[in-house]
């Protein structure tokens, strides 16, 4: 971000006072310009002040959509910052709100530190679970950009063999892990035979077969495989008699193929944890509060699996020891 030399304010309309001193002041000095419509009539304004080659802060978070759209095709997105004020300290009934503003305005001017993140590689290996009326056709549609195996409950006469995708049957014992890094354990696995002639034939079944897989698209029916699921990132789930649900699940599966940035929420001392020592039992708040599942006993202490954490910092605020605390953005900045 280049550094901030211009402030644009907005009254909305008039309907709320901002002071251009007390504004300029908080951001050291820095070019202030006032408008009334700055979305609309003033747009003009904005576009002068991009244009410039100066940091802009636009001091209007409603329309940052819009002010990012201008910066985007005046090719200066690196020189726009937005902070709402209107909302936190513009409409409102106290008279004389300009202070809360200032200070808005230079807490946006600081320089925010990077979120901590580790990349995620999904190669598009996906588990494809549910009836063979609804997990066929979902599967034919995901192996023309991922690798598809899908995985029925029980064997059909209608099964037409085919090289695009996997096809096996089987009962779902287990699943852990998240997106580019799922694993699980099937019973009564049944991989279809290969060869032959007539219709589909499968192998003998075993119990405890385990594979891995980078998506997993839950079309059976049942309940979710994973504690709050919609958090569960690289796992898609629908209801089978829903088809547009089904069509939508589909089209989340296929963009879940490449390498992602996954932030890393929360930071962990172990030494600090209280779970336990000489095996007497201590706190489990973590344990309790986390949602997702991403908190398991490891020892002495717990251990917070970045992939599964959603980064709901549930952990940190329970936290007696201070062994987790929330990294996005860290404490320290706060």
């Amino acid at each position: 971000m280049t550094k901030i030399t211009r402030l644009l304010l907005c009254t909305c309309e008039e309907t709320m006072s901002i002071s251009p001193e007390s504004a300029a002041k908080a951001l050291g000095g820095v070019s202030v310009k006032t408008a009334n419509r700055l979305c609309t009539a003033d747009l003009d304004v904005a576009s002068r002040a991009l244009e410039s080659g100066d940091g802009t802060m636009i001091a209007c978070g409603q329309m940052s959509a819009l002010f990012a759209e201008l910066a985007e095709d005046l090719g200066a997105e690196g020189r726009l910052s937005t902070v709402d004020i209107r909302d936190r300290a513009g409409w409102t009934a106290d008279p004389d709100a300009t202070a809360k503003q200032a200070a808005l305005l230079a807490e946006a001017a600081l320089s925010q530190p990077e979120t901590p993140v580790r990349d995620v590689i999904s190669e598009g290996t996906c588990l494809v679970l549910g009836a063979a009326e609804v997990a066929l056709p979902a599967a034919s549609a995901l192996a023309t950009s991922l690798a598809v195996t899908c995985v029925l409950p029980e064997t059909t006469d209608d099964l037409i063999p085919t090289d695009a995708y996997d096809v096996a049957v089987g009962r779902l014992r287990t699943a852990t892990g998240a997106l580019g890094g799922f694993a699980v354990t099937l019973d009564a696995f049944r991989p279809l035979e290969p060869g032959g002639r007539g219709p589909a034939t499968f192998g003998d079944p075993s119990d405890g077969a385990r594979s891995t897989c980078d998506i997993i698209l839950d079309l059976r029916g049942e309940g979710p495989l994973f504690p709050a699921d919609h958090k569960r990132e690289g796992y898609a789930r629908a209801d089978p008699g829903d088809p547009l649900a089904v069509r939508n699940a589909i089209a989340r599966a296929t963009d879940l193929q490449g390498v992602f940035e996954k932030p890393l929420y929360i930071r962990f001392e172990e030494s600090l944890c209280a779970l336990s020592r000489a095996s007497r039992p201590g706190c489990e708040r973590c344990l309790t509060v986390c949602p997702t599942g991403a908190i398991v006993p490891d020892g002495d202490h717990v251990a917070i699996d970045p992939d599964i954490c959603a980064g709901c910092g549930a952990c940190a605020a329970v936290c007696p020891s201070g062994a987790a605390s929330y990294d996005d953005p860290p404490v320290g900045h706060l």
